[in-house]
């Protein structure tokens, strides 16, 4: 998965990043400005103390630090690597310091976000509109033009795509053109230390709700200087902050909820691993995530709960118990379940 950090000049998205990639300037990854993160989930980790296998494979999530364009946020470049990411974590100001006084009115993070908001749809209605005036020159009626049309129609109402429902047919017909507001968005709101404690700026937990996206509260600030502490002082300097989770679980947990991500296992001898697919993908389509021929032969899915295969301690016992059931291609795979497809190619 990958998650871009955005947002406008002084909100801290740097920090933030910096934060995530153990405090360095150059994060791991392909190039500088990219960090990877492994996925916490201890089930992976009790799951590999019992297999014991050659390899164990956490999900992974790519954060991206996404410059944004001055004094245009939503520069080409911008907008560029906006649409190479799947997760937009919108980072908005709640701090005010020395070096970053508050704004002549006072910092207002809910007016920001309609801000952004109300440029990325307009972002996405001249997108929309150049594309409708080429297909009127060239007389062509089709999915497109419909669907185009509905979503020139919800950004005249300033509504971000990501609101309105896109029939099949409809969602194919736009998704080649990358909207911006229809990309699944977190909201991060980067306080000053003071604010680490209680629910400052509580208005924007009604406008997150409102856009149906998950929000996380935190000081960057804080966690860069966590970042540079060993994984045992991070902990004693979490509690001692009243921190409950870091920025990494949080920003992780909060993409999961926006993407409406589950994880669920294979397991064996050679490899442990996670694997992430939407909330609602059938056994099915899950196969196909693995491996494009386990979709193709899919013959049934062998399923347990993670949790009740680590009480009964092995597979063998697991099936004496009953634990372990067949389900066909149909059905739902759920959060943390072990899954072994049967097929034949």
């Amino acid at each position: 998965m990958d998650v871009g950090i955005f947002g406008n000049a002084g909100a801290g998205k740097s920090a933030l990043f910096r934060a995530l990639a153990g405090g360095e300037q150059a994060a791991q990854g392909k190039h500088a400005g990219v960090c990877a993160i492994k996925v916490p989930d201890d089930r992976v980790d009790r799951v590999a103390e019992i297999y014991r296998p050659k390899k164990t494979t956490h999900v992974s999530i790519s954060f991206h630090d996404i410059d944004a364009g001055e004094p245009d946020l939503l520069s080409t470049q911008a907008l560029a690597a906006l649409r190479s990411v799947e997760v937009l974590a919108l980072v908005l100001r709640g701090f005010a310091d020395d070096y970053h006084p508050a704004p002549p009115g006072g910092l207002n993070p809910v007016a920001e976000f309609r801000e952004i908001s109300s440029a990325m749809v307009l972002s996405d209605y001249l997108v929309a509109q150049k594309r409708i005036e080429r297909m009127t020159k060239e007389a062509k009626r089709d999915s497109e033009w419909a669907a185009l049309h509905k979503a020139i129609d919800a950004f005249e109402r300033e509504v971000p795509l990501r609101h309105v429902d896109l029939a099949g047919e409809e969602e194919r017909a736009v998704s080649g053109f990358r909207f911006v507001s229809r990309m699944p968005l977190l909201l991060v709101l980067n306080v000053g230390e003071d604010g680490l404690r209680g629910e400052p700026f509580p208005e924007l937990s009604k406008a997150a709700a409102e856009a149906k996206a998950p929000l996380v509260r935190l000081c960057a600030k804080v966690e860069e200087e966590i970042a540079q502490l060993s994984p045992a002082e991070q902990a004693d300097f979490l509690k001692e902050m009243g921190i409950a989770r870091g920025a990494r679980d949080q920003l992780v947990r909060g993409a999961f909820d926006a993407m409406e991500y589950i994880s669920f296992l294979t397991v064996g001898e050679d490899e442990v691993r996670a694997w992430n697919v939407r909330r609602g993908t059938t056994a099915l389509a899950a196969a196909g995530r693995i491996h494009s021929d386990l979709e193709k032969g899919f013959i049934r899915a062998e399923v347990i709960p993670s949790e009740e295969f680590l009480r009964c301690g092995s597979m063998a016992k697991a099936k004496t118990e009953g634990k372990l059931r067949l389900e066909g291609k149909e059905y739902v795979v759920k959060d943390g379940e072990i899954v072994h497809v049967r097929f034949n190619v």
